[in-house]
This record gives structure tokens, sequence and C-alpha cells, in this order.
């Protein structure tokens, strides 16, 4: 009795004996011409090219879409460092800012100026207001010729010239401020560098007299002392030209814009005059 056939047993037998079909082709193939090869070869290229490039288009894509994820990452993470370094910088300008302003504090309070002819050195001072003295706008300092204050000299507050010493004691010393009707000193313009003396009224607003170049004087000029009367060394800051009702120039005080505690005194040495010697003529040196 004969076995019971596989049923796949069919499917096997077309499967061998289409490779052994194929195979004859191929081998019939690679023993013909070099042109039939050719030929042969030029069509396969041809019809696999476009299915491998058909085939390569997911693939590149696939790879595009990995590669820009990866370039966000990256994007991302620069962002992240770029925010850290942005914040660190921040609280480093601040720690700046607050250094730079203790330093501007610190020049201020020690009377430090470059821009002028003044010198370094201060003497600081307590600052007292006089009411019953000779003179209706003065000070009293509690420094003195012991100190090395001097008469002449200029006297400071952190926002401006406040006058000059009028008379020295041992342990005190009297202040004429630049408001009072005998305070006379020779100011320039910041700007236009026109020069004036500074004339004290007894009043907030002393006015500028002796205008030379008056076109050049306008209101909002920063008035500095000019130094071109030797008392004063020039560059110190005193006040803002304004309008006067009746058309005139006065200036608005530095010094006056806050109350006066401390102020600083300058050891300025005034220009000395020089020495008139007499001159012998040719005659009298004759014999």
């Amino acid at each position: 009795m004969r076995g019971r056939e596989h049923p796949n047993g069919g499917l096997t037998r077309f499967a061998l004996l289409a490779a052994i079909v194929i195979s004859s082709i191929l081998i019939s193939l690679q023993r013909g011409t070099d042109q039939n090869a050719s030929k042969f070869k030029s069509a396969t290229q041809e019809t696999v090219a476009p299915l491998a490039a058909s085939l390569a288009a997911p693939l590149r894509g696939f790879e595009g879409v990995f590669s820009n994820i990866a370039k966000k990452r990256s994007a991302f993470e620069d962002n992240q460092r770029l925010i850290a370094e942005i914040a660190m910088l921040r609280e480093r300008q601040s720690q700046y800012d607050n250094i730079a302003h203790k330093v501007a504090r610190y020049e201020a309070i020690l009377g430090v100026d470059s821009e002028t002819e003044i010198p370094l050195r201060k003497i600081a001072a307590r600052a007292i207001g006089e009411t019953d003295g000779p003179f209706v706008r003065s000070l009293l300092l509690n420094v003195g010729s012991k100190d090395g204050v001097t008469v002449g000299n200029p006297v400071l507050s952190t926002q401006g010239l406040v006058g000059h010493v009028i008379n020295v004691g041992p342990n005190t010393t009297r202040v004429l401020r630049l408001s009072d009707l005998n305070s006379r000193i020779a100011v320039a313009s910041a700007r236009s560098g026109a020069t004036a003396i500074l004339a004290g009224d007894n009043s907030p607003l002393p006015k500028l007299a002796f205008i030379n170049q008056r076109e050049k004087w306008m209101a909002g000029d920063r008035v500095i002392s000019s130094g071109d009367d030797g008392s004063l060394p020039r560059g110190l800051q005193v006040g803002e030209v304004v309008r006067a009702e009746g058309g005139g120039l006065r200036v608005r005080l530095f010094s006056r814009s806050a109350p006066l505690d401390w102020v600083w005194v300058s050891p300025f040495e005034k220009i000395a005059v020089p020495v008139e010697t007499e001159v012998e003529t040719d005659e009298e040196s004759a014999p």
C-alpha cells in the first residue's frame, strides 16, 4: 500500500524545478557572449537602480529626522548653557555696579577729582551754620590752623563748591558761602568756556556779573570755577545757569541741593604774587 503523499510535496517539487530552471538560465547567460552579458547587466541595472533609489529615499528620510532631532537636542543644550551664562553675567554686572557705586561714593567723600587742579589731599570737617556772625551766608567748621587750614582754601561738599575760608583760628574756621553778598569768584561755562564773575547777593541764586561773551552763555550751562583769579583751582563744580525774571543770568548752586553736614577743605595754595624789586638803570649803575 503506497504511503499517503505529503500535502506540501507538490509545492516543494515546483520550487525545486524553478530553482533548476533559473540556475540553468544564469549558467547559459554566463556562457553567452560578452554582448549578451552586457545587455543583461544594463537591463538589470536599469531595473534595480530605480528600485534601490525608491528604497533608499525612506532611509534618507529617517536619517534626516534623526539628524534634526540630534541638532535640536544640541541647540537646546547650548541654549540652556547660554541662559546659565547670562544669569551669571547679570549677577556679576550687578556686583560690578555696586562696587562702582561704592568707589564713586568713596571718591566723593574723599574729594578725589582728577579733572581739576585741586590737590587730592582733603581736610574733613563738620559744618555748622552761623546765625549771629558778621556775614549772612557763612559756616563754621570744627577744624583750624592746627589741621592745616589757611585763609582762601576752597571748601567743598559732595555736590560742589560751597565757598572759601575767610578766617582761621586754631580749632575753628569761618567759611564765606558763594551766596553771601561779599562773595566774588571767577567762573566759566563748561560748555563754551566763556567767563564771568559769580557775585553773591544774599539770595539762593547768585548772579553772573562782568560776563565775557554773553552770547555764549545759555540757560542750563554747567558752571565751574575758572581759576582766572588764582584764588581757586579750575574745574570745581559750582552750579547751573538759570534765567532770572529780569532777563539776567543766575546760578543754581549744586551745594544747595542737599543739607550741609560734612564738608572738605582743600589746602590749595594761591598763586603767589611776585615780589617787586628795584631795577637799576644804566645811569644809576654808571660811575
